[in-house]
């Protein structure tokens, strides 16, 4: 029980947060779009994530390319 309570602590910190809104505004279901999010963001390449596909050549890179674009 006393690590359900320490996962949804670590779930509302603000890092986490983050992370979960760059993922929801990063995934695209084809490279293409991926592709084309990422010259939007002026970052280069994508990733896969799973079956989905992100901008930027790597995670840290889409997370900085997001919060530059804020």
């Amino acid at each position: 029980m006393g690590s359900l309570v320490m996962i949804g602590a670590l779930a509302t910190t603000p890092l986490l947060v983050a992370s979960a809104q760059a993922h929801m505004r990063g995934m695209y279901a084809t490279k293409a779009e991926a592709e084309k999010r990422a010259a939007e963001l002026k970052c280069k390449g994508t990733f896969a994530m799973g079956t989905m596909w992100m901008p930027c050549a790597n995670e840290r890179g889409l997370h900085d390319a997001l919060q530059k674009a804020q």
